[in-house]
């Protein structure tokens, strides 16, 4: 294990977004509290990024330069980050986002004074292409109180909302628990599910310290391609999280129905939007998760959820053309606004 030398250690993965860069820099260099260093890793960047961390690093000796050689994706550019860090704590900063002055001062003195694995402050989200900042959403029951039975811990996983890296950890509580990113696509999600299965230390504070990026368009995927690798994510998303839980019976029982709830509702619009790509994905999905056992989900007393369940069972009980359940469900959707 590494000897702790800092307070905490910023972990921020860098990959082409000389753009936005030197605001993520600037923002973290210029912390109130002052002990920390700033692990950056450029994961190959094609365009002016290295060059600008090595401007920074000629100003603030804090910042650790990591230059890989290889293009290996955000989550395990993550893991390079982990393996090296000196702090007590650890938080993680995506390159093209911000953080409030006192962001790290906030968030180490309220892990100090509970003594938690993880504390969570509330976020701003920045419309890149409308210039707008608005508050981020998430649900406010979970202000200031420990998450630590399996009613909060499954309420909590079910809200896809809540599932960001925007958080500050006990790195020792990390490592002893092995959590590390695993995928590169959606790899927050199953980082977080992995965290909150293993701790019940862990609180949101409504404290908005991180600034949120949206709306940034740089990729050059058409968008039916876009959507294909979207929906497989998803799919490889719930496998890892199913590997996770069945680690453990009674962690899988207890969390099983929170998982088919929360990959119904990532799967129902993109399964209707792209009905023959789902199809193809269709057979192993219905294998690995809804045959051969109860299906399964976590209820949540919405009309919109209840709908959700409803259609998604009728699918997986009678192999009913997801077209239809989409329209069905739209209809739905039409007919509670009015």
């Amino acid at each position: 294990m590494n000897q702790i030398l800092t307070k905490v250690s910023i972990i921020i993965p860098v990959y082409n977004v000389e753009q936005y860069l030197k605001q993520c820099l600037d923002s973290v260099i210029n912390q109130t509290f002052k002990d920390i260093e700033i692990i950056v890793i450029n994961d190959c960047s094609p365009d002016n990024s290295l060059q600008i961390i090595k401007d920074y690093q000629q100003k603030d000796n804090r910042i650790v330069l990591i230059d890989l050689k290889q293009n290996v994706g955000i989550g395990l550019v993550r893991n390079e980050g982990l393996k090296i860090a000196k702090g007590k704590y650890v938080t993680f900063i995506d390159s093209d986002d911000w953080i409030a002055n006192n962001y790290v001062e906030v968030l180490y003195n309220t892990i100090e004074k509970y003594q938690y694995d993880v504390i969570s402050p509330n976020f701003y989200s920045y419309d890149e292409t409308t210039k707008k900042l608005s508050l981020g959403k998430q649900p406010q029951c979970f202000y200031n109180i420990n998450i630590s039975n399996v009613k909060l811990k499954q309420k909590f996983l079910y809200f896809e909302k809540t599932h960001y890296l925007r958080k500050i950890f006990k790195l020792d509580f990390l490592r002893k628990n092995n959590i590390v990113f695993h995928i590169n696509k959606l790899e927050d999600t199953l980082f977080v599910w992995e965290v909150l299965i293993n701790t019940n230390k862990f609180m949101f504070i409504k404290d908005k310290l991180y600034y949120y990026r949206t709306s940034i368009n740089n990729s050059f995927i058409d968008k039916n391609t876009k959507c294909k690798i979207e929906l497989q994510n998803t799919i490889n998303l719930a496998t890892e999280i199913k590997k996770v839980l069945v680690k453990n019976f009674d962690t899988y029982k207890n969390f099983k129905p929170v998982l088919n709830s929360f990959i119904m509702n990532r799967l129902f619009p993109l399964s209707g939007k792209y009905p023959n790509e789902f199809k193809k994905s269709y057979p192993d999905f219905k294998k690995d998760f809804f045959e051969n056992e109860k299906i399964e989900f976590y209820h949540i007393n919405t009309v919109e959820s209840f709908a959700k369940i409803f259609l998604f069972k009728l699918l997986f009980k009678f192999n009913i053309n997801i077209m239809f359940l989409s329209k069905a469900y739209n209809k739905l959707k039409i007919m509670r606004k009015k």
